[in-house]
């Protein structure tokens, strides 16, 4: 169905609820060895933010964009404020914290992406990169080499995809290092057919769950 982009009213805050979630199959041999196999390239985010409701205004605009999305058929985009940029949420973005790609010279287009890093006892780094589709407008910082570029003057964000393209003449040279630094949206869904919603007493009210699932980019 559609995408709409269009954050849910209200804000995502203290005793909202969030799980990225891995799709592992694991069977057990008679030695008792784990065989374990993954049905997911990546992991989708589940998350449930009825907390967040305290007046019948904010219940009305969550009926309201309910209404719209008609249930989980449309997606929209939310900003987790424990996951919602490239550094941690206590961190300021830098155009270092993210390597997007190498340079080689001819090629103009890099995918925005996040790593999730571990570091082991040995001191070498494991990561794990995200694809980062909904960056946040007016917040993207890319450097080439380290050198901090400029937004329509090096290069041009899609911000509904995450693509990033640098402009001809200033593709990055070869083996140069692209990094990024941003803030970014997640697109969800709706994951029910109904959103039951409750009048506790004078302009007090509540939605005691709204479940919500992430969705892949080209669902």
């Amino acid at each position: 169905m559609t995408f709409y982009n269009a954050k849910l009213p209200g804000s995502i805050s203290q005793g909202s609820e969030f799980a990225p979630v891995s799709l592992v199959d694991i069977a057990r041999g008679p030695t008792g060895h784990d065989q374990r196999r993954s049905r997911r390239s990546r992991r989708l985010r589940r998350c449930n933010i009825g907390k967040n409701i305290r007046t019948v205004d904010d219940v009305y605009d969550i009926l309201s964009f309910f209404e719209v999305m008609d249930g989980p058929a449309h997606s929209f985009a939310i900003q987790n404020l424990i996951d919602y940029k490239t550094c941690k949420p206590s961190g300021t973005v830098t155009a270092l914290d993210a390597a997007i790609g190498i340079g080689d010279g001819v090629n103009l287009a890099f995918q925005l992406k996040k790593q999730y890093k571990v570091t082991k006892v040995d001191a070498s780094v494991i990561a794990v990169d995200r694809t980062i589709y909904l960056p946040v407008l007016g917040t993207v910082l890319v450097a080439v080499d380290g050198v901090l570029k400029t937004e329509a003057v090096d290069y041009i964000i899609d911000y509904a995809t995450g693509a990033l393209t640098f402009i001809a003449g200033h593709e990055p040279a070869d083996t140069k290092a692209v990094t990024a630094g941003f803030a970014f949206n997640e697109k969800v869904r709706f994951d029910t057919n109904d959103l039951g919603h409750v009048m506790e007493f004078f302009r007090v009210g509540s939605v005691p769950s709204i479940p919500l699932v992430e969705v892949p980019f080209d669902a």
